[in-house]
């Protein structure tokens, strides 16, 4: 009876300890990004331990089951044995042949994980999910958890676009084996599949090529360039600007920053992004964007030796066989160094004066029945295509390729948001486009010029596609172009959490895509980026405008950018700090002061916002009844380099405009405009007034200062208020484009109104 008495015992226990690790999750415990196909949630949960086995049936399964092994192993201490006979209480692979490429299907049990694919993909990416469904602690090596609890769930889930992208550039700034590799397992995470290495440009070559040692001898390293020098100021303030010490090195007697990789490190990448399901494309410039060769080779210039046009250094010579024969060969080692279908030439930002300036190009031109310095590049361009198809590979290059014309079986890489029939002119030849616009996916922009939401809200396809041209979109990518990014964690601080965003628009459905779902998903993807070590962008304090006004006291409430931050201010000047004064109810004031608030989420700070909040008195209006509906504006061309440079002459020539915009200037750079009129306030108050451009603009009434959105920059927004009596006021507006899209809105907001166009009645000369 005593031993029976056991055994019962014994049972109790162990049902009481299966009863233990069964739990049933809720939708908001889980958060997996991309965002599947289909989910579907049940009762019950499945728990790995060590006892747990992977069954595989094939060697395409093998990669995956090994990299969820390996995830245990550093976690929590322990492989999941993988075995080649099926196990009912384990996880089991299963080839579906109905499945199509990168597709699969997952399902969860209390007693077992079943995964479904047709291909080596789909394989991995059901165990990405798997790893976003585990506690963030599986990111972290020697956790101390020990609770390896995933939900019952069915998933059904395939990716939208083929393409789905990240290029990092390695001239401006250089980063090291072990960084190209982590970055490799953030993308692997968040089921992208295309890491594109911009290896090549002006400032440095980071790529050995046998045959011409000099490129990476000589052209792999510089003395300081003027993007050092600007991170070098900007790291007085913001260490994050800090340009990683480990790529200096004396060389010939000076200190020198730069680096490479040998051929047999760019190998080693290859083979770790493609355990990862990661397919690596190599991006060698030319013609332009060529220095770096041409310091090193000067035979390849027009003139003999490198040098810089008024925007671009001056590119490779078209007129001289030498040239064909050294990319060639150059282009020979990059197709049989990288297993990738496509090789990237760039062929972007091409200074063609010096074609025109060169007999050799000209003579070219001529002898090739060519119209002009375009088809020359277009010249090239076919003979490089020939070349690449003739080794197996396609030619791919950003959008000014398709100027010159293409043969359909480039590939084109739209990144120029002002240059729209690129994309039409493409699809119509059949050319396939990857969609990477300047304005949506260059994640080297400031957050505030490019915020999270933007990226997440962008559709790739365009509005007037029909859908044989919609067919050619055939995916997306973001770019982190280095020239400001110089060490690993200012990387990740511009890709994080943008990357999440872009992965979900290249892997989900558009009809998936909903913005408050997704910001609710993020509240726990915060969590594994911090298990990571992600240096992620938290964005600014909320509440506040560049420039507050008010009459007698001014009331301000602050509101966290997360759910569950603190937040921080001072008005002494001082940047805040968790020492400083913490914000616990609206702040009110009677006296201007600079208001500066941060936030934080555990140890790490939101962007910093800084706010001039400014008492002041009313401004008078004058005697005047101008013209209502127009406005005077002032032009020129490369007179100014931005526009707080801008002076006007004394005898300026304006021409009369109903709109302040850039719209009739569509296509040209480096214009300055200055508009002159009136403003009109119907009633006394406080008005606000808001400017958004590309690059700088500066808005005045009269005297008073009102918005400062100065410097050259991407599309950007800023604001400011000033009190007015009812009236007309003098109205200044002043703004540049410098070598971007060219964007300028000026809005207002009345007191107690909405915000509009300034525009009509409101405005007079």
């Amino acid at each position: 009876m005593k031993y029976f008495s056991s055994i019962l015992l014994l049972l109790v226990i162990l049902s009481s300890c299966q009863v233990k690790k069964t739990r049933t999750f809720t939708e908001d415990e889980i958060s997996i990004v991309p965002k599947p196909s289909s989910l579907y949630l049940s009762e019950g949960s499945y728990t790995f331990s060590k006892d747990t086995k992977i069954s595989v049936a094939d060697d395409s399964q093998k990669p995956a089951a090994k990299y969820l092994s390996d995830l245990f192993e550093k976690a929590a201490g322990f492989p999941l044995n993988i075995i080649d006979t099926k196990d009912e209480n384990g996880v089991v692979f299963i080839e579906d042949e109905t499945l199509a490429s990168e597709t699969y299907t997952l399902e969860v049990t209390p007693k077992s994980i079943t995964i479904k694919a047709s291909d080596a993909a789909g394989y991995f990416y059901a165990v990405q999910t798997i790893r976003q469904l585990l506690p963030a602690s599986i990111e972290k090596a020697d956790s101390n958890a020990t609770d390896w609890v995933i939900p019952s769930i069915n998933i059904t889930d395939q990716p939208r676009f083929a393409w789905r992208g990240m290029q990092m550039d390695f001239s401006r700034h250089f980063f090291s084996m072990d960084e190209v590799k982590t970055f490799l397992d953030y993308m692997a995470l968040y089921k992208l599949n295309t890491y594109h290495m911009h290896l090549t440009d002006d400032q440095g070559w980071r790529v050995e090529i046998k045959k011409y040692p000099l490129l990476t001898e000589k052209g792999a390293w510089r003395i300081e360039s003027s993007h050092d020098i600007e991170c070098k100021k900007l790291a007085k303030t913001d260490p994050s600007f800090t340009i990683d010490e480990q790529h200096y090195h004396d060389r010939d007697g000076q200190r020198m920053y730069g680096g490479f990789y040998t051929q047999e490190q760019i190998k080693e990448i290859i083979a770790y992004a493609a355990e990862r399901q990661i397919e690596v494309i190599p991006e060698i410039d030319m013609p332009g964007h060529f220095k770096s060769a041409i310091d090193n080779y000067p035979f390849l210039a027009c003139t003999g030796e490198a040098g810089w046009g008024e925007l671009f250094s001056s590119p490779a010579c078209l007129g001289k066989e030498s040239t064909y024969e050294f990319t060639k060969n150059i282009l020979s080692e990059i197709a049989e160094l990288f297993p990738s279908e496509y090789i990237h030439i760039g062929g972007d930002e091409v200074n063609i004066q010096s074609w025109k300036e060169c007999p050799l190009c000209q003579k070219a031109i001529k002898d090739n029945n060519l119209k002009n310095e375009h088809e020359l590049q277009s010249f090239f361009n076919h003979n490089i295509e020939a070349f690449l198809k003739s080794k197996g590979k396609r030619m791919m290059g950003w959008d000014e390729i398709v100027e010159g014309g293409v043969s359909d079986q480039t590939t084109m890489m739209w990144w120029r948001n002002w240059a729209p029939d690129m994309l039409t002119k493409a699809a119509d030849n059949g050319n396939d486009i990857v969609m990477t616009p300047c304005f949506e996916y260059y994640f080297d922009a400031k957050h505030e010029v490019t915020p999270f939401e933007k990226v997440y809200n962008y559709e790739p396809i365009p509005e007037t596609f029909n859908e044989g041209q919609a067919k050619h979109i055939i995916g997306i990518q973001a770019n982190l172009w280095s020239e400001m990014i110089p060490n690993f964690k200012r990387l990740e601080y511009q890709a994080f959490p943008r990357l999440l965003a872009m992965a979900e628009t290249a892997w989900s459905s558009k009809d998936a895509k909903d913005h408050d779902n997704f910001q609710k998903r993020m509240t726990l993807q915060y969590d594994r980026l911090d298990a990571l070590g992600v240096q992620y962008h938290i964005p600014a304090v909320t509440g506040l405008k560049d420039k507050v006004a008010f009459l007698d006291t001014a009331t301000i409430t602050l509101e966290a950018p997360l759910h569950g931050m603190e937040i921080y201010y001072t008005t002494d000047g001082s940047i805040p700090t968790k020492a400083s004064k913490k914000y616990t109810e609206p702040l009110s004031f009677s006296e201007t002061v600079t208001l500066n608030t941060v936030a934080y989420r555990g140890d790490i700070a939101s962007e910093k916002r800084s706010a001039l909040v400014e008492k002041q008195s009313y401004l008078e209006p004058l005697e005047v009844t101008p013209e209502k509906g127009a406005i005077n504006r002032w032009a020129a061309v490369k007179k100014f380099k931005v526009v707080d440079d801008i002076v006007m002459p004394k005898s300026a020539t304006y021409i009369v405009v109903n709109e302040l915009n850039f719209t009739d200037h569509d296509g040209q750079e480096n214009v300055s405009m200055v508009f002159k009129g009136y403003f009109y306030a119907e009633a006394d108050g406080l008005y606000e007034f808001a400017t958004k451009s590309d690059d700088g603009s500066l808005l005045y009434i009269g005297d008073k200062f009102v918005v400062d959105n100065g410097g050259n920059h991407s599309a950007l927004e800023k604001n400011g208020m000033v009190a007015l009596k009812k009236g007309w006021h003098p109205l200044t507006v002043k703004f540049h484009e410098a070598t971007g899209g060219g964007q300028l809105t000026v809005w207002y907001t009345a007191p107690n109104g909405d915000k509009k166009i300034l525009n009509g009645d409101v405005i007079g000369k």
